[in-house]
């Protein structure tokens, strides 16, 4: 039985796509730009960069980072589908500058459950693991996953 989150999802999706008439836009974005930003839920890319349906490539990822894949995407935006400019847009209170590698791998290795944190102050700040477990000692090994800091 699907939870209420995806009923809700496939609802607004099913009355999305029977309304959706953008169908025969271009591949290639109409104002030739991308936006490499945050995945941050409180940030419409839409809102913040003024662009509509067809307008843009928008690439989000956590902090907004050229990773490996973001690269990847950018490339092929701009190889294949012309986009000439590249935006890269950061932001305020970041939830990436919570936490850095060493404390992700720590919270992996000890639980794949979701973490908690203390408060929301990047200088007070520890988590918490709300499961027992089992973690995964290799998610020490794993690099790249935060802001470095």
């Amino acid at each position: 039985m699907a939870s209420s989150t995806v009923s809700e999802v496939l609802a607004a999706n099913e009355t999305y796509a029977a309304s959706f008439t953008k169908g025969d836009l271009a591949l290639p974005p109409a104002r030739g730009f991308a936006v490499l930003t945050c995945m941050d839920a409180r940030l419409i890319p839409a809102n913040f960069a003024g662009i509509a349906e067809g307008d843009a490539h928008v690439i989000r990822n956590a902090g907004g980072r050229a990773t490996d894949d973001a690269i990847r995407s950018l490339v092929i935006s701009h190889k294949l589908l012309g986009t000439k400019e590249i935006f890269v847009i950061h932001h305020t209170d970041c939830g990436m500058m919570l936490f850095n590698d060493a404390i992700m791998g720590d919270l992996l290795a000890k639980s794949l459950e979701t973490s908690t944190p203390s408060s929301l102050d990047p200088k007070t700040i520890t988590w918490s693991d709300t499961g027992h477990g089992p973690g995964c000692c290799e998610g020490k090994f794993t690099t790249e996953r935060t802001n470095g800091h």
